[in-house]
């Protein structure tokens, strides 16, 4: 064989044309998802490419692939066949024909939630404080240091410990004879220390999510936000949710480590970047860092094995409020436009990671510190009544306020929310239906969709709007059935059974829901209404005496109360109850930058709440099982 033999010639046909691919004998054997991916196109490999989802589904048009597990060859034979990338390997040589369908992309283009509401007043005295001592108000009996502690201990009205950074003995004054100098809040005590940063300074917000992270500079003089990023979390090419992240992470030596670099130097670095190019804001001036996240997140951020969590009692390393300077977690932030080194993460390479990063505490191995900054930001702890937050995903985290209590729980409602799982089910990003209405009789589906492009796929929203929208009209029995196959719009597809058509895509394809996918969707609507059922039924009370729902997070902010309620997943709730509340984790993160007792009243929360572990609970099931229906039209 010679060497233009020991080729295999890819065809990649996706949504922006063409592309070609020489793999040579060498590379041969490897995963088409790797492939793929080396070609700029990622695919949703949200099991860790373990064959356990469709995320990564593609079309085989001609020519062959191999199976990974054991090389039996997978020909086209004139007839195109779906597949999973994760399961094909590239042969030595020959050639294929493979198509990339738009909704197995990893999406670059997410619908993310900035914004929020804080209910709850703040006071400004930020977790990092710039100060000037003139030198003529120094004791010059003092060594400099104790001077400068002398002095600003005097202009103080807190009662917290000070402490001084032993570089202040040898700082120095600006031109004008004025020592510029940051109080650095480390929550029991403050630390003194030489500030060399001309101009203001600036910290950061960040919510770090499982699917997203969204960051936030601020004018820490002002409290003013003066710039944002979002992105995909580039842990998402490993694995599509928490447990399957921590799963990899026992199968896997070192994707711990692995795991950080793809969340901080891959996505949280580089979002930093952005944010401060959009504020005009130079690196070196970024002095304090926020972030919240689940308690899985926050373990890989710091490079900490999660693998505690997941496997029973679900014990995390750590759940208390950590503080590190960037540099112990090789965050490295850039001058935009600068060369990236992700090498090294030195003093020298980047100014900016010398930034303090605070962690928020959170309550337990799955209600986290997204959550105890969205119980803070809302204001719910301060309040006489009786409320509940809940926050929407594939872990539907819940907290009760009632009678002076915090009560939490976490429940498993998997991935469908997010569109996994779901036969033309994806991430709401671009091109995906958002949301439908069935008007008319017999019902015709109207779409609204993500960007205003044309539709590829169907995001949660849009599922749980046509699950409600449809019993409403009539379609469904309470078991998420079609009630009469024969109206129009109901199809008996070949391999998706019977369904219904929403919509086409520009290729003229149709996008069906399915009643298997509306099997997947009721038991993710009654895992969360089995949750809230339980911490009700914990504290003795009904839906009626609870005053405020606040709706947290990306799904349920974009999800149209009418069909939350239509589908039972709030039973016995009305619409005027429920509050929409955005992002409340990187409203608690914005807060506890901008007002230092935030800090310790989230410290407070967390050792607070009280956890109700719903797997313990002995009528949980049965209580499951009751919410697997529709409510009555």
């Amino acid at each position: 064989m010679n060497a233009e033999d020991a080729l295999f010639r890819l065809t990649v046909r996706g949504p922006d044309g063409e592309r070609h691919a020489n793999i040579p004998a060498d590379q041969a054997q490897r995963r088409l998802a790797d492939v793929l991916r080396l070609l700029d196109l990622p695919l949703n490999t949200r099991c860790g490419q373990r064959g356990l989802c469709d995320g990564c589904l593609v079309e085989l048009v001609q020519g062959g692939l191999q199976q990974v597990a054991d090389g039996t060859p997978v020909a086209a034979d004139g007839k195109a066949v779906s597949l999973r990338a994760c399961e094909l390997a590239v042969p030595v040589a020959g050639a294929a024909v493979v198509h990339v369908p738009s909704r197995s992309l990893l999406a670059h283009q997410p619908q993310v939630v900035t914004s929020f509401r804080l209910n709850v007043p703040r006071a400004h005295d930020p977790l990092w404080q710039e100060m000037w001592i003139a030198a003529r108000d120094l004791d010059p009996t003092l060594p400099l240091g104790a001077a400068l502690h002398a002095a600003v201990a005097a202009k103080l009205e807190c009662v917290l410990p000070l402490m001084v950074s032993p570089e202040l003995d040898q700082c120095a004054p600006c031109a004008d004879g004025v020592y510029h100098l940051a109080l650095d809040h480390r929550g029991d005590h403050r630390v003194l220390r030489s500030l060399d940063v001309r101009g203001p300074v600036y910290g950061a917000a960040a919510d770090i999510g499982t699917t997203t992270v969204v960051v936030m500079i601020v004018d820490l003089a002002t409290g003013d936000v003066v710039g944002n990023a979002s992105a995909l979390n580039a842990q998402t090419r490993l694995g599509d949710n928490v447990l399957t992240r921590i799963n990899l992470c026992m199968q896997t030596p070192h994707l711990v480590q692995r795991m950080q670099k793809a969340l901080v130097r891959a996505t949280l670095a580089p979002l930093l970047t952005d944010a401060l190019g959009k504020a005009g804001v130079d690196p070196r001036q970024l002095v304090c860092l926020v972030v919240a996240g689940n308690t899985t997140m926050l373990h890989l951020l710091h490079g900490v094995d999660p693998t505690s969590m997941g496997v029973a009692p679900f014990t995390p390393t750590f759940l208390a409020h950590r503080i590190v300077d960037a540099a112990m977690l090789q965050l490295a932030v850039k001058t935009p436009g600068a060369q990236s080194d992700t090498a090294t993460a030195s003093e020298d390479a980047s100014p900016a990671c010398r930034i303090v990063v605070h962690s928020l505490p959170g309550a337990a191995a799955y209600v986290g510190a997204d959550i105890t900054a969205g119980v803070l930001a809302t204001g719910m702890a301060y309040r006489d009544d009786t409320s509940l937050l809940v926050d929407l995903g594939t872990n539907g985290e819940l907290v009760l306020k009632h009678d002076g209590k915090l009560v939490g729980c976490a429940t498993a409602a998997g991935p469908a929310f997010e569109g996994a799982g779901l036969r033309y089910g994806m991430r709401a990003s671009r091109g995906a239906i958002g949301h439908i209405w069935l008007e008319h009789q017999p019902p015709v589906p109207r779409i609204e969709v993500i960007g205003n492009a044309a539709p590829i796929g169907l995001c949660g929203t849009a599922y749980i709007d046509f699950v409600a929208r449809a019993r409403q009209a009539g379609l469904l029995t309470a078991t998420a059935r079609f009630a009469s196959p024969d109206t129009p719009g109901i199809v008996q597809h070949p391999t998706d059974g019977w369904s219904f058509e929403i919509a086409r895509t520009q290729d003229d394809q149709p996008l069906l829901v399915t009643e298997a996918d509306m099997a997947s969707l009721l038991q993710a609507k009654a895992a969360i209404a089995a949750g809230v059922t339980c911490l009700l039924q914990h504290a003795g009370i009904d839906s009626d005496q609870v005053s405020t729902v606040y709706l947290a997070g990306g799904f349920g902010f974009h999800m149209h109360v009418d069909s939350l309620l239509g589908c039972g997943m709030l039973p016995g709730f009305r619409p005027e109850q429920i509050e929409l509340v955005g992002n409340t984790s990187l409203a608690g993160a914005y807060l506890t930058l901008l007002d230092s007792s935030a800090l310790r009243e989230i410290r407070r929360l967390s050792q607070q709440m009280h956890i109700v572990e719903l797997n313990l609970e002995p009528r949980f099931e049965s209580i499951y099982i009751d919410q697997l229906s529709l409510p009555d039209r």
